[in-house]
Formats: C-alpha cells, structure tokens, sequence
C-alpha cells in the first residue's frame, strides 16, 4: 500500500491481495490522509486476491470517507476488487493499450464449505448482506444488475466489463484515466 499525500489531491494505491489485515492497514493510511487534510481522496486498484468480508468492510470505508475509486488500464478486477470499487465517490476505469476491466468472477467460497462448487452458493444471509451493500453504494437498477451477474458467476470463466459498457450500466462514472 502506498499512500502519497504531496498534493490536496492524495491518493492510496492498493497493491496486493485484500484481507483483515488489508483492512487494518488501511485504517492507518485514511487517518495518514486525514491529517493531510486532502481535498480529493483516490484509491487506485492494483489487486489480486480477496475476502469477500474484507472487500466490503474495505469498501464501506471508503464510501464513509468519499473517497474515489480507479481501476488503471491494464489491470483486471474481480468480483471482490469490484465491490471495493463501486464504493468511490466516482468510480474510473481506464482507457490505455489494454483497458482497465472488470471480472464478475465466482464468489469464492465460504470456508465453512467442504466442497467447492462450480457455482457461487451465498446462503441466504450473505446474499442479503451483498445486495445490501450494493444498494448502499450504487444506483438502481445498476446495483440489481451487478448482484444478478455475481450471483450467476460460475467457474467456467467471468463476464468481463470494459470501460464503455461499465459506464453504461452504471458501475463505472468516467472513463478518462485519473493522473
């Protein structure tokens, strides 16, 4: 995680796989920003793997702090990633060479499952609590949309968004590459 906070413009660039202790960290760099008094808040996204638990909680910081969210061009965000992003203020896919993605991937499953099946299988709780999120930071029908995609997600590949259909369904603000 790097945190830059040389201009009222501060961003974090999240590096890595998202987790508890993902969380805690962050904790620690929105106070660091905090205290630089930013006027504008960024995350920019450069996952790789992560808990679903720690992507909203992640996520619901982000939103409490009206932070930005920007996924840059070449790099491809999953269904967790995707929760943490839809949780900017405005939310930026990049355009470049290869644009920025994202993955609506398989939940990975609970651990509590013995076995692993080809489709999600949310109980009915983390169904409930995932469109309680989704509703919480997007738009309708965009966060209906978003959750009938994830739910539908299975092993044998994902439905990737670019830029331009992401901002027509919603998910995404801009398309323009922050700097």
């Amino acid at each position: 995680m790097l945190v830059d906070t040389r201009t009222t413009a501060c961003r974090i660039t999240l590096s890595g796989a998202i987790h508890e202790d993902t969380v805690r960290r962050m904790h620690g760099a929105m106070q660091h920003i905090e205290a630089a008094r930013c006027t504008q808040r960024l995350l920019q996204l450069e996952t790789g793997a992560a808990q679903v638990g720690s992507a909203i909680t992640l996520g619901a910081m982000l939103r409490n702090r009206r932070f930005d969210t920007l996924v840059p061009a070449g790099r491809v965000c999953d269904t967790p990633c995707l929760l943490v992003f839809a949780a900017g203020i405005q939310r930026t896919l990049a355009h470049g060479a290869q644009p920025a993605q994202l993955a609506i991937t398989q939940l990975p499953p609970d651990a509590d499952f013995g076995q692993r099946s080809c489709r999600s299988e949310p109980n009915a709780a983390q169904q409930l609590t995932l469109a309680r999120y989704l509703n919480a930071m997007l738009p309708e029908p965009t966060s209906s949309t978003v959750l009938r995609l994830v739910l539908a997600a299975d092993c044998n590949g994902s439905a990737r968004l670019g830029p331009e259909q992401a901002l027509a369904l919603g998910l995404a603000t801009s398309t323009a590459a922050r700097r």
